[in-house]
This record gives C-alpha cells, sequence and structure tokens, in this order.
C-alpha cells in the first residue's frame, strides 16, 4: 500500500504523509545507541518504503552525518528538512532544551556545516529551531540570513519550528513557507494556530475557489 502525499506548505513540493524526524539516531548519551551500519539499513529501509521526507536538525548529534553517510546517493529521491540556531557543538555537559544563537553569523556557519555532513548542496527546507520571538530575530538578522541562503541556492524554502507564545507572530510574519508544529490528542495547545497556518498556506495557493474549497472541505462520517 502505498504512502498518501500531500503538498508541503506553500512550497508546491508534495511529500509523503508521513516523514521520518532523525532525532534518535543522534546516539548516546542523550539518545539510544546505534550501530552505524543499523542507521544505514533504517534509513535505506525508509527510502525503499515511499517515505520521502526527512527532517534532521544540528541539535540531533549525529544525525545529519549519518544521513550523509548513508543516503548522499539517493539524494534525489527526498525532500530534505534541517534547522538552524543550533550551536554548531553542544557543550558536553549541555542538556535538552540547549542553547541557541540566532545570529546571521551562526545561521550561515550552521548551514554550511549541515551540508558538509549531509554531503549535499542543498536545503530543501531550513527551519527556524526552538521558536524565538520576532523581536529577536529581527534583532539578529535571521531571517535575512536565511534568505540570502535561498537565494545563494543553498536552501530553497524557509520554515518555522514554532511554538506558543511566540507561534502567532510567526504566522504574522509572512515569510515562512513551512510550519512544524507540535500536535497530539493529549497535546493541544496549538490547535487553533495550526488552523491559522493552513488558512495562510491556503490564501497563498494558486487556486481557483472551487479546487481550495475541496481542499479545506472536511466531513464527518456517520
Amino acid at each position: 500500500m502505498s504512502i498518501p502525499s500531500r503538498p508541503l506548505g506553500t512550497t508546491g513540493v508534495v511529500v509523503t504523509a508521513l516523514g521520518y524526524g532523525a532525532m534518535e539516531l543522534r546516539g548516546g548519551p542523550r539518545g539510544p545507541e546505534i550501530e552505524d551500519a543499523e542507521a544505514g539499513r533504517l534509513l535505506n529501509a525508509l527510502l525503499d518504503g515511499g517515505i520521502n521526507l526527512i527532517d534532521t536538525s544540528i541539535d540531533y548529534g549525529r544525525s545529519e552525518e549519518l544521513i550523509g553517510r548513508y543516503l548522499a546517493p539517493r539524494r534525489e529521491e527526498f525532500f530534505l528538512a534541517s534547522k538552524c540556531g543550533c550551536l554548531l557543538e553542544l557543550p558536553p555537559d549541555a542538556h535538552p532544551p540547549y542553547p541557541h544563537d540566532f545570529s546571521a553569523a551562526n545561521v550561515r556557519a550552521g548551514v554550511e556545516q549541515s551540508l558538509v555532513r549531509l554531503r549535499t548542496d542543498r536545503l530543501d527546507l531550513l527551519q527556524v529551531h526552538m521558536s524565538p520571538s520576532r523581536e529577536q530575530m529581527e534583532a539578529e538578522g535571521t531571517i535575512e540570513a536565511m534568505a540570502a541562503l535561498r537565494d545563494a541556492g543553498k536552501v530553497r524554502f524557509l520554515g518555522m519550528s514554532g511554538t506558543l507564545p511566540n507561534l502567532p507572530e510567526h504566522i504574522a510574519m509572512g515569510v515562512f513557507d513551512v510550519f512544524q508544529i507540535p500536535y497530539s490528542a493529549v497535546q493541544r495547545d496549538h490547535e487553533d494556530l495550526i488552523t491559522e497556518a493552513v488558512k495562510d498556506v491556503y490564501a497563498a495557493m494558486p487556486l481557483k475557489p472551487a479546487t481550495r474549497r475541496r481542499l479545506v472541505r472536511v466531513e464527518a462520517g456517520p
């Protein structure tokens, strides 16, 4: 059975509804120990099974390096997302949530490091990590640095890994193609904001009104 696919934000790219979050490839001491060969089998099995969206981060330890080592030959088969604002190297005694640096210089350095580790020439999606305030990003040149990386071809789309209390202003900024927002049956705090983010996505899509209505229509069964 094939995995359903959906357009991702305003990117125009269609990805599988089920993606892979690569945090658990970080290894010890903050994650489960995993052998390199086992990580390689897992990553290739994901692509073989039809998943074409992989999300990682500098904060995820060895994750980027393992993805680069084992999936670089298959780079055209998947949409690759990573994050910025992370420290290039974590302090040895650091524990989550890790400190972050959203300065333009660190954003640029982080992307350059990620490209080397992932063995690729571009990130499909660069997301701001840990949901800083709009005021902080404007003061530190975060978005300008991301846009410059996009203009240079090192990043295709911009995103926000956003949470309360700053998520409403992120949506209002109108600069992000994709939002990564936490949601589960026991964590529904962001439910209304997810709806707002989706409204922005549909408003930006060049669709005929009838098509847009079909996309947003939800029906309850008996």
